[in-house]
């Protein structure tokens, strides 16, 4: 799961253009995650301004749907 600190975001697109399933895009002035992160800390890694924070999810947790 992708977490964006909006504050620090300064929608420069450089984690836009990391990710390799696309999973973020810049829309109506804000950085929107598309819900196809596949945790690969790309975005994280790259992001000039520290606003992105990769949340990993157990196995257990998304089989129960949680």
């Amino acid at each position: 799961m992708v977490h964006i600190n909006h504050e620090y975001c300064k929608r420069c697109g450089i984690c836009v253009n990391f990710c390799p399933v696309k999973n973020l895009e810049i829309r109506q002035q804000k950085l929107r995650e598309l819900e196809r992160c596949i945790a690969c800390r790309m975005c994280e890694r790259y992001c000039p301004d520290i606003a992105i924070e990769i949340e990993e999810i157990d196995a257990k947790t998304v089989i129960a749907g949680k």
